[in-house]
């Protein structure tokens, strides 16, 4: 376990005190009858706040993704999401695997796209040659785009496109409270008009696991269908449960937090900026992405002496880093960093 300050993602929080306790009580059933009362108010909680009628407890937002995409495509159907989203850069592969489907990326940095990109990619089907669209996956706020949450004009443009063209649209939104925080959007708001939700409550809001995939009553019984299919049914659900609970009431206004703690470290990286680019400046959430552009020293010499002083980034490509703010960083924390990478530079010079 890596003991230092951690800004490799905000998966690695730690369930706080009261949360545990929270857990500790849950009242408990069997979540695959729908007789546990604990999972039960999770997903009624969270379907009633994004204005669908059913959401599903699951044990991670990739087989919440996968599910919707199985659900919502065919064998031989495109799938369209940035190239650089989870659905294709983290998932194993998941959409050839789990619905056979023709995954078509659209190239953006900053995992943002509009409707002219999709007319790009959109076979026309004018006859049996032509694959068909059918589904769209949206990532919001985009991972390794930089944490930039979708304005509510770009998503009119995405959704009402898709409606016009018949195709299916789902949405990412592992990090759709971060997002919600920034564009002071309600998460119903954020939602409207898409087929499909994802929502992780692993990330910012600080539950050990767990995800829900949100949808309205005509995709019922095939989402049950590939919950079981795929392992996702599970019994005394409740007790993991009830920290999904606490988190909704108690850490989703505190991810401002956040945001303003990954500001004040995109402050401090940008100090050295003969080495380091922040590639989001300013970070819009609790994201950053930086590349390492310094001929003084490799990147790889950077990262491992982070590592050896406490402070760990991932890396998201060869000279690419994210940082990831959440929960269990501070603001000294990120004055410690500061310090940390101060020290770093004047050992090289």
């Amino acid at each position: 376990m890596f003991k230092g300050i951690d800004l490799s993602s905000d998966t690695v929080t730690q369930p706080t005190i009261p949360m545990r306790q929270a857990m500790f009580n849950a009242s408990v059933g069997d979540e695959q009858k729908n007789e546990d009362p604990t999972t039960n108010r999770l997903q009624e909680m969270i379907s009633q706040m994004l204005g669908f009628d059913h959401a599903i407890y699951l044990p991670s937002a990739t087989m919440a993704n996968q599910i919707a995409i199985a659900s919502l495509c065919g064998s031989g159907d495109v799938l369209l999401a940035a190239d650089n989203s989870h659905i294709f850069v983290s998932e194993s592969g998941g959409p050839a695997v789990h619905a056979r489907v023709m995954s078509r990326s659209i190239p953006t940095k900053t995992g943002l796209f509009t409707k002219n990109h999709i007319e790009k990619y959109h076979y026309w089907r004018k006859n049996f040659h032509h694959p068909s669209v059918k589904l769209i996956s949206i990532e919001n706020t985009t991972n390794f785009g930089g944490g930039i949450p979708w304005e509510k004009k770009e998503l009119l443009h995405v959704v009402n496109y898709a409606k016009e063209k018949g195709i299916y649209t789902h949405m990412d939104g592992s990090r759709i409270f971060n997002a919600s925080i920034k564009t002071k959007l309600s998460v119903k708001e954020i939602c409207m008009g898409f087929d499909m939700i994802t929502i992780c409550l692993s990330k910012g809001l600080g539950c050990p696991v767990g995800a829900l995939l949100v949808f309205n009553e005509d995709r019922y019984t095939k989402v049950r269908q590939l919950k079981h299919l795929m392992g996702g049914a599970m019994r005394q659900s409740g007790i993991i449960a009830a920290a999904g609970i606490y988190a909704l009431e108690n850490n989703v206004a505190r991810l401002k937090i956040d945001h303003e703690n990954a500001l004040a470290l995109a402050n401090i990286l940008i100090q050295y900026n003969q080495h380091i680019k922040v590639i989001t400046d300013p970070p819009q959430t609790n994201i950053i992405v930086f590349e390492w552009i310094s001929n003084f020293f490799s990147a790889e010499k950077f990262i491992d002496c982070c590592m050896e002083k406490g402070l760990r980034f991932s890396q998201i490509g060869k000279n690419r880093f994210r940082a990831v703010t959440h929960l269990d960083i501070t603001s000294d924390n990120i004055v410690s960093a500061g310090k940390i990478i101060h020290e770093i530079f004047l050992m090289q010079t």
